[in-house]
């Protein structure tokens, strides 16, 4: 069972993007965990459209930046960060409450990274969010926000798969 599907089985949204990338699971993993979100002029414009913060942009300092909470690894498949909210995100203190529906929040959400070997040196990185609404209203305005924020996520998804397929190349040539 993978985590997102530990944490996080019922959602009412979510999105999947992935990238088959030229190197090892250990080597994306590793890119993926130090990339630099700032390498894309894209992700920077749209984090500053949305009023994100964005000073730390490596990726492990960007996600406690927006209260994302590092719920649980297995290196190197897999990575996932989580929040709950309920007017504004907030950390999880207790990881079992997450996992048994955030009792008393809004909505709470899941975004891991996998890494699938798939032989001949070939990775498939995949990340997904999913996001469960506990309230009927919160779900009627959270799909209102999703229909209009969804495509610009999953550019910052993509560009994200993009940097790290770029880091994971640069790598090897330093190391090769």
């Amino acid at each position: 069972m993978s985590l997102i599907d530990k944490y996080l089985s019922k959602y009412d949204f979510n999105e999947v993007h992935s990238k088959i990338i030229t190197g090892s699971p250990e080597e994306c993993y590793q890119a993926t965990l130090g990339v630099d979100l700032a390498k894309s002029k894209i992700i920077a414009l749209l984090f500053r459209l949305r009023g994100m913060p964005f000073s730390k942009t490596k990726f492990q300092d960007f996600t406690q930046e927006v209260k994302f909470t590092h719920l649980e690894e297995r290196p190197p498949n897999e990575f996932l960060y989580g929040f709950w909210a309920n007017s504004e995100i907030q950390w999880i203190e207790n990881k079992e409450a997450f996992i048994n529906g955030a009792k008393g929040y809004r909505m709470q959400s899941a975004w891991n990274f996998k890494f699938e070997d798939l032989g001949n040196n070939k990775c498939r990185v995949s990340t997904e969010t999913r996001v469960k609404c506990h309230k009927k209203k919160t779900k009627i305005t959270f799909s209102i926000y999703w229909f209009f924020i969804k495509p610009f996520s999953g550019l910052i998804r993509k560009e994200m798969l993009r940097i790290i397929e770029k880091e994971v190349k640069s790598n090897q040539v330093i190391h090769h």
